[in-house]
């Protein structure tokens, strides 16, 4: 997910003339979480997006809006924004999986955030 991020990042920012700025914060591990890493994403830029390859409900996205919410909500612009795999069994077939991982709807999300 990390060079899907940065791949769009990239596109949005050139395509904006550099009016746009991005910041990826690439979570290396999860135990231990980078907390500070993250909340200082927050407190700079107001604004985020937690993507994920695996499924929304139950998701590790949902862990992370978590402690953003309760560590840094009167920092956040927006409200905060996930995007991951449906909520279906993995596809075998790859042409499935690719409809299945959340890369296709990565853009879409990011540009509704940055109007909010």
């Amino acid at each position: 997910g990390v060079h899907w991020a940065t791949e769009v990042a990239d596109e949005m920012v050139t395509a904006s003339g550099a009016k746009l700025a991005c910041e990826v914060v690439d979570l290396r591990t999860l135990v231990p979480l980078d907390v500070e890493t993250i909340l200082t994403s927050v407190k700079k830029t107001g604004k985020v997006l937690l993507l994920h390859e695996d499924t929304l409900t139950a998701g590790f996205g949902g862990e992370l809006a978590a402690i953003i919410a309760e560590h840094a909500f009167e920092y956040l612009d927006a409200p905060i924004v996930r995007v991951a795999s449906w909520d279906t069994p993995v596809p075998f077939a790859i042409p499935l999986e690719q409809g299945f991982l959340p890369k296709g709807r990565l853009k879409a999300a990011v540009e509704r955030l940055v109007e909010y």
